[in-house]
């Protein structure tokens, strides 16, 4: 029993020892505790209603469990929606048959199919591309890497009173990663091909968010492309020049600068030409002759002419000097004669697409050190550059002079100028280290050498109480009038104290 009982008293005494601020602290971090786990057990615990949901989808189930009183929960930065779990069939059932969140593709669909029989064919053919451009979305969508996309259909109406026809074109607007959005470009561009009747891949454009043409590949260059090739046809001409001169006055005895100009004007052509000649693919011909009287009618018909020839007379009396008549050629003849001829004209078809880019005109200026030119002349430098490029134009502008000397020393030498970054660096830590040995430390020593405790105020301590010493005569005395008293006490304690 006094084993607790001076524990008990050593925890009383530790704690009366102790600063009102952790009593406190200790108090307020109780009742958040006994906060919490009361909320934990009077609350009921929430389950999953629906998750991957897009933002429009997620808002528009947001709203209808407000609007039907039902307590909801956010988590994985709003793509989880839960509710208490009590209430999860009724927020099912409820949400269902409001058709929320529903699917766009459906409900354009529907509209399509339910539409009035008064609606004009414009309306109808409108609201079938709406619902074909939001069912190729939501397949673009699912793809891997997609996030976002939208896509416009251009499908003008056929007429009967064109020869050519307008071709269909799309459009295809998609939010993703660069890598990602090249690697599915040509396959988005072929779906959107496949979904609608004659449209062709190359006749979808597909883009980025961020405004790069991942589709067709060869749509066009972005100004950083550009830039890029103009550099690299330079840096190539410029090579190729220094190769020559270096080889006639040596290296070191010249220097260049190349511009080109470039075209990136991208084309399509597709051309028919008609030659002169032809051939016959097709022949039919028919002819007749018919000789003698008959009695079928020859002629037009309803004419008074239309009528058959009279019966002819000869006299029988011979004329002497009459030779024997041809009768042959008395009688009457009729020739039909007919041809049918096919042509096929001389006809070729072929499709021209211009390159990415093209070179129109290169200029390049050379400056020679005179002296070391020796027999080689101007006009044996620009023949050798001009001869070295097949471009459309080559503008070449070379000038001979002496090349001024270098200054003496080591200013301009390679290795001091691959230094000089690490020089900076060490004049930076020098300055660091100045700073810190010519301030810090004495500015630290000088506040250690400070006597702090001269400083403040020395704290008042109490006076010690001294007590008189006690009289013991009196109790030395009794002592001595009962002895044996005295020693059986002692006795006693000697006992107690084994």
């Amino acid at each position: 029993m006094s084993d607790w009982r001076e524990v008990l008293g050593l925890l009383q005494a530790r704690a009366a020892a102790l600063p009102r601020i952790t009593w406190a602290v200790a108090a307020v971090i109780l009742s958040a505790l006994t906060v919490v786990v009361w909320l934990e057990m009077a609350d009921p615990p929430y389950v999953v209603l629906d998750d991957g949901l897009s933002p429009a989808d997620g808002g528009k189930v947001i709203a209808q469990l407000q609007k039907l009183g039902i307590p909801y929960q956010l988590q994985a930065a709003g793509n989880v929606i839960l509710v208490p779990a009590p209430q999860l069939a009724q927020a099912r059932l409820q949400l269902g048959s409001a058709q929320v969140p529903g699917s766009d593709v459906s409900t354009a669909w529907s509209t399509l199919e339910d539409a009035p029989m008064t609606a004009s064919s414009l309306a109808q053919s409108t609201m079938a591309v709406q619902a074909l451009q939001l069912s190729l979305q939501q397949s673009i969508e699912s793809m891997d890497g997609i996030q976002a996309t939208q896509v416009f259909l251009a499908l003008p109406p056929s007429t009967p009173f064109l020869a050519d026809q307008p071709s269909p074109t799309a459009s295809v607007v998609i939010q993703a990663d660069a890598a990602d959005a090249q690697s599915q470009g040509p396959a988005i561009a072929n779906l959107v091909a496949g979904a609608v009747p004659g449209l062709s891949a190359a006749q979808v454009s597909v883009v980025t968010t961020s405004g790069v043409a991942v589709y067709p590949p060869g749509s066009g260059a972005s100004a950083g492309t550009q830039l890029a090739t103009v550099a690299q046809v330079e840096a190539g001409a410029q090579a190729r020049v220094a190769g020559l001169l270096t080889a006639l006055v040596g290296a070191g005895n010249f220097q260049t600068d190349v511009s080109a100009d470039l075209d990136f004007t991208h084309e399509h052509t597709h051309q028919i030409l008609y030659g002169p000649a032809h051939l016959v693919a097709h022949e039919t011909s028919s002819l007749s002759d018919q000789w003698g009287q008959t009695d079928t009618a020859i002629g037009i018909p309803g004419a008074l002419s239309n009528e058959p020839p009279p019966a002819t007379t000869a006299s029988t009396t011979k004329t002497p000097s009459a030779s024997k008549p041809n009768t042959a050629a008395a009688q009457p003849r009729q020739t039909d004669s007919q041809l049918d001829e096919t042509y096929v004209t001389d006809q070729s078809e072929s499709d021209i697409s211009t390159p990415d880019w093209t070179v129109k005109s290169i200029a390049i200026s050379v400056v020679l050190n005179k002296t070391a030119m020796g027999a080689v002349s101007i006009a044996q430098v620009k023949t050798a550059i001009a001869g070295a490029f097949a471009y459309p134009v080559v503008n070449v502008s070379v000038l001979a002079t002496t090349f001024q000397k270098q200054p003496g020393g080591i200013s301009n030498s390679p290795i001091l100028l691959a230094a000089e970054p690490l020089t900076h660096g060490l004049l930076e830590l020098m300055a660091a280290a100045a700073l810190l040995f010519g301030l810090a430390m004495p500015v630290g020593r000088r506040i250690a050498g400070v006597n702090l405790q001269a400083l403040l105020p020395t704290p008042q301590r109490p006076m010690p109480v001294v007590l008189p010493p006690r009289d013991f005569s009196d109790l030395r005395a009794q002592a001595g009038e009962n002895i044996p008293g005295v020693a059986r006490l002692l006795q006693s304690w000697a006992e107690d104290g084994e």
